[in-house]
This record gives C-alpha cells, structure tokens and sequence, in this order.
C-alpha cells in the first residue's frame, strides 16, 4: 500500500494531474489556526500551495523540456513532489532540479516587489512581505545538499558530469547523512526534539535513492541542450507558419487572380470566378472581362 497514492484530484493541467494529499486537509486547519483572522489564514495557506504548487511545475515542465516524462504532482503537508523522469543526462537530469528553486527565488523577488509597492495596502503588502518571505525560507531550506531536498539532488546532477551516475549518487547519499547526522545532534543539543523527524526523514529517503537510480536508468536516452534548442527553434518556425497558414485562411475568401484583391483589402469589391480558366481562377469586377485567360 503506497502512502502517497491517496490523493484528491484538484485538475489536470498542461497534462499534468494535480492531487491534494488528504493529510493536507489536517494541515490547513491547524495552521489557519494559528492567525488571529481565518480570512487571512486560508488566503496564506492558499497563497503558500499555489507557490509550491508552481515550484513543482517548475520541475515538471523542466523534465518535459528535457525530452522527459511528467505525470503527476502531488500536494501534501511537507511541500510538494512532482513526479518526474527527464531523460538519462546528468546535465537533464541538473536542469529539472534547478528549475523548482529557480521558480521559487523568482516568486521570492516579485513578492518583494508587490509588499513594497502596496505599502499604502497594509493587509495587501503583509500578505506579499509573509508570503516572499516563505518563499525566501522554502528557498534556502531546498538548497541544502540533502536527499530529498532539490540541493541534494542538484550534488547528485553535478558530480554526475564526472562521473558515474552510481558513483555520484553514492556520494550524494553519504553527504545526505552526514547532515542528517549533524541535524539530529543540534535537535538533541537544543532539546527542538520535533527535529529530529528532518534526519530521520533524510535517512528514509536516501535509503531508496540509489535503487530509484537504478529504476531511473532503464531504457535510457540521450539529451542534449544543443539539439533540443535547434528543435525548439524549428518547433516555433513551423508553429509560426501554421499560425500565417491559418490567419490568411480565415480573413481572405475571394482573392483577384491578377491584382491579389481581397474582401479584406476591398471589402466592397465583387469577385467572379472566370470558367474559361483552366482553375477556374477569381477575378475582382474590374479584371474579370479584361484579364488573359490561364
């Protein structure tokens, strides 16, 4: 029985389903809880998810980018996990994780921007202000190289460019530990006992890392920036020319054989189509009797 398959559907976008743990629900009431207005506090718990909710997207999107799959994003007290699986490149791989944190430190400055500029909107600018500020946490905190966090896995993507996936991961885990280590130590020393659920979580995931990797490896194909550029590049060239295709379709239905007149460009114009043309080509009214036939 998989912990992370109850999960309430809150819609499917860009082809990604998008689901609401149910321990969430627990989670929203008790934190709305803690804010004296219970407006406010929905509107942050609310403003808090979407932020996650859009640093996951900023992986999955990232993955598919990267000539990946990406499925599934699930919601739940502790963040976010998008289920992803980009193509077997460290440098795709590297690309997926850093687009999450990018995502966030980009909420993290426009937030800052918003609580500046409506600071004569106090409730408005306490709202932007908290919420940069959960973003600037969320940051940092993602940052550290630990599994499962996003700083882990980028130590992972870059040891990668130098050596074996195994091998990297295998560094990875042990650094992962080391910290998990460390945190329980200051939890103890501190007497933050609730801490301790940080390493104990760490050593939880690390200890499925390597096999993840190995799963992750199966039926690999290759990535490169380069190519996927010029491909992107040749993607919106075509999209372009549907897009000129379609526009010169739908505004233009008559058009003069010999002057390119249209209903657009003369919209008081009649148009007749001349049978003795081999196409039966269309004539504006003022070369229909005078033009060569063809």
């Amino acid at each position: 029985m998989n912990f992370f398959s109850y999960g309430i559907p809150i819609g499917r976008y860009f082809g990604i389903n998008v689901r609401l743990h149910f321990t969430f629900l627990i989670y929203a009431y008790y934190r709305v809880q803690e804010y004296g207005s219970p407006i406010f506090g929905l509107c942050f718990v609310a403003g808090i998810y979407l932020c996650i909710l859009l640093h996951e997207f900023g992986h999955a999107l990232a993955a598919r980018w990267c000539d990946g799959e990406a499925h599934d994003i699930l919601l739940w007290p502790l963040g976010g996990l998008a289920f992803v699986r980009p193509a077997w490149d460290p440098t795709a791989h590297l690309i997926t994780t850093v687009a999450g944190p990018f995502v966030t430190f980009v909420l993290w400055l426009a937030l800052k921007v918003v609580a500046q500029a409506t600071i004569a909107l106090p409730v408005v600018s306490l709202f932007a202000h908290t919420l940069s500020h959960f973003n600037l946490i969320i940051l940092l905190f993602n940052l550290i190289p630990a599994f499962p966090m996003d700083g882990g896995r980028i130590l992972r993507d870059g040891l990668w460019h130098w050596m074996s996936a195994e091998t990297a991961t295998r560094t990875a885990v042990w650094v992962s530990r080391g910290i998990a280590i460390a945190a329980g130590v200051f939890a103890l020393y501190a007497g933050q006992y609730f801490f301790l659920l940080f390493p104990v979580f760490i050593f939880m995931q690390t200890m499925h890392e390597q096999q993840i990797v190995a799963m992750e490896s199966r039926g690999t194909y290759g990535f490169s920036i380069r190519e996927r550029l010029k491909r992107g590049r040749k993607q919106r060239e075509f999209r372009q020319a549907v897009r000129v295709h379609i526009q010169a379709e739908e505004t233009t239905f008559h058009r003069c054989h010999t002057c390119g007149a249209t209903e657009v460009t003369a919209p008081t114009m009649d148009f007749r189509v001349c049978l003795d043309c081999v196409n039966g080509q269309e004539y504006c009214r003022e070369h229909i009797d005078v033009h060569q036939h063809v």
